[in-house]
């Protein structure tokens, strides 16, 4: 039988099943996958809480990678025994499932399924942020609030390999140890008074270019105030909680605001140019070490757990 966890009501980590079903059969344009990693990402709490409605039930998860086990009558592109990944399809969260075929990205052989599920999701995200949303340019100078995770860490260190000047914000003197060894321009502590100011200050008094926001509530004000006239605001998550901005005073100081997120910009016709240059990026070392903290999948609760508390670095996978 194969396992997976579903959701019958929105609420806690509690509300994650773990159960056993029996597998479908792929249609002509479908394959069987097995996967061997799964990526846990924010957007996973979000439908899990209830913040974005879903009908119920509910399969749990948008990311993983693994091996082609079945494939449908039309499907072309791939081969069984081929490794693939994945960025967003609902269902993610199982042992093995049956996938549109378009949804996969082909893996080089240099990158793990750990990898892939470490990187896609996060790194295509990462890719459309410095690409497609605002397309960074070497002299620009931007905060990334959140650098500390999954997505907040590939940004930050795609756009000082891009030549922009980075000033990173996270929440914890631990994760500033961490930060700073990674070679961007300054590391704050967002949990400190005068945010706004503090950044600032480091540069040289005026405003950033850009405010990549992963945090939200707490520091969305800072965000804003940090900003120069003209600048953009790329609120990309509510890791503290949701939280709306003033549109009329953006508008005001002519501030581009942007809610972007990875489907708008990374779909089937652009994800396999896409995924090309983020595993060239990777490999390079521009992205840095990845970061993996593991669970087994029956304890999607404790990651969602962890991932809730903001303590982990990098990204969190399952392994089935």
């Amino acid at each position: 039988m194969t396992q997976r966890i579903r959701i019958y009501q929105q609420g806690t980590p509690a509300v994650l099943h773990h159960e056993t079903f029996e597998l479908e059969s792929p249609s002509r344009e479908q394959v069987v996958i097995r996967h061997e990693a799964i990526g846990v990402n924010f957007v996973d709490t979000m439908f899990r809480d209830g913040t974005f409605k879903v009908p119920l039930p509910f399969s749990m998860g948008v990311e993983a990678a693994g091996t082609v086990e079945a494939v449908g009558s039309r499907v072309q592109h791939l081969k069984v025994g081929d490794r693939v990944g994945y960025f967003f399809s609902f269902g993610a969260y199982a042992d093995r499932r049956v996938i549109d075929a378009s949804a996969l990205i082909k893996l080089p052989d240099d990158i793990s399924s750990e990898q892939a599920a470490g990187l896609l999701s996060k790194g295509l995200t990462a890719w459309a942020l410095v690409r497609q949303v605002h397309g960074v340019q070497a002299g620009e100078t931007l905060v990334v609030h959140g650098a500390s995770g999954g997505v907040g860490s590939l940004l930050a260190r795609w756009a000082k390999s891009l030549g922009a000047t980075v000033i990173a914000t996270v929440g914890s003197a631990g994760k500033a140890r961490i930060v700073e060894g990674w070679g961007l321009d300054h590391v704050l502590r967002s949990d400190e008074p005068d945010l706004a100011a503090r950044i600032k200050a480091v540069n040289g008094g005026r405003g950033v270019d850009v405010v990549y926001d992963l945090v939200g509530r707490q520091t969305l004000d800072a965000s804003i105030s940090a900003l120069r006239d003209g600048g953009d605001l790329v609120h990309v998550g509510n890791a503290s909680g949701s939280v709306a901005a003033d549109t009329a005073l953006l508008a005001a100081r002519g501030i581009r605001y942007a809610q972007p997120s990875t489907p708008q910009y990374v779909n089937p016709q652009n994800q396999d140019r896409a995924a090309s240059e983020l595993f060239e990026r990777f490999r390079e070392g521009a992205l840095g070490h990845l970061e993996l903290t593991r669970y087994r999948l029956e304890e999607a609760a404790l990651a969602h757990e962890a991932m809730a508390a903001r303590k982990h670095v990098g990204s969190i996978v399952l392994m089935p």
